[in-house]
């Protein structure tokens, strides 16, 4: 094996090691690599070479903090609805299955706007460790999580996506990073601003793509972790919002099939969702099923009282025997 070569292993082993992977050991390998060269005939600038080719590009060799990162590297995508994926340049990341390294970067996915501490993460994740023992672990999944990220490229100097300061972990500022979550949000808060404006049909429009990505509940693979609960359920209600907008418009505007589908998708989520049954009640009588109109109301009647042990509302019910009169 090269020179060249054991450098690089030894500063891969290094960032293995307990030491913080952040720290400043750069020094003391460079010092002992390059002390070491010239019994081996090699020259100093291939180890410092070997050395900087796999350290980040702003750590210099002696330790010290170098210029930060240039902004033309590869963004990262995230998908967070459904199935967890990440891209980088819309070329699918293989996320392997170190479990703790990807519990991480869903975390910092997650809290972009503010960084995580390193002692809130090893208490989450390693909670039966010792200090010693759980920084050890936080460092090695650390790197794993470094080395998923860069994936194939060819030079690990190319950038480094998780950066710890001060005992807190955050993502690079300089690296592009946009998730599913942020253009459902985005739309929704378009399609709302327009609705205010009595622009229906544009907001109706900004709706339906913000649904399109809605792929399934966010972070699906986590259901039970705790973090997640109060996201998925913000989450759920802005999806449910939208919905009920929609087949309200879809039901004024004449398109009873387009409101009825999307009551359904609304009872998916929440099967107890009254104004749905009602609008489906509407949407089946004007187009004369008026039988299946019925059966919604039964449905609503049956699923009030395993539930909650309640009866539908009182407007549920003069919706119901309008319609009964007229169809005994």
């Amino acid at each position: 094996m090269s020179v060249e070569a054991k450098a690089r292993q030894k500063f891969e082993e290094a960032l293995q090691t307990e030491h913080d992977p952040d720290e400043p050991i750069l020094r003391r390998l460079g010092d002992s690599m390059v002390g070491a060269s010239s019994a081996r005939d090699a020259s100093p600038q291939a180890i410092v070479g070997a050395i900087e080719e796999v350290a980040p590009r702003w750590w210099s060799v002696d330790g010290s903090r170098g210029a930060a990162p240039t902004p033309d590297r590869c963004a990262l995508r995230a998908h967070m609805f459904g199935r967890f994926e990440v891209f980088r340049n819309d070329e699918a990341l293989s996320l392997g299955r170190n479990g703790k390294a990807l519990a991480i970067l869903k975390y910092l996915l997650a809290n972009r706007a503010r960084p995580v501490s390193q002692d809130h993460l090893m208490g989450w994740l390693w909670p039966e460790s010792n200090l010693k023992k759980a920084r050890w672990s936080i460092n090695s999944a650390i790197y794993a999580l470094r080395k998923l990220l860069l994936g194939d490229c060819p030079s690990p100097a190319a950038g480094n996506y998780v950066l710890l300061e001060e005992g807190y972990y955050r993502l690079c500022s300089d690296v592009q990073v946009i998730t599913d979550v942020d253009k459902f949000d985005a739309r929704y808060e378009e399609g709302r601003r327009l609705a205010k404006e009595g622009r229906r049909a544009e907001a109706a429009a900004e709706y339906e793509k913000a649904i399109e990505r809605y792929r399934g509940e966010y972070l699906v693979e986590d259901l039970y972790e705790d973090w997640t609960m109060i996201e998925r359920e913000r989450l759920i209600h802005a999806y449910i919002d939208m919905l009920s907008r929609l087949a309200v418009h879809y039901y004024e505007t004449g398109q009873c099939q387009e409101s009825i589908r999307a009551c359904y998708r609304i009872l998916q989520k929440d099967r107890c969702h009254e104004d749905s049954y009602r609008l489906l009640m509407r949407s089946y009588t004007r187009l004369s099923l008026r039988e299946r109109a019925l059966r919604q109301y039964r449905l609503c009647e049956r699923i009030l009282k395993q539930e909650y042990g309640t009866v539908p509302s009182s407007e549920t019910r003069a919706l119901y025997a309008s319609l009964f009169s007229e169809h005994p």
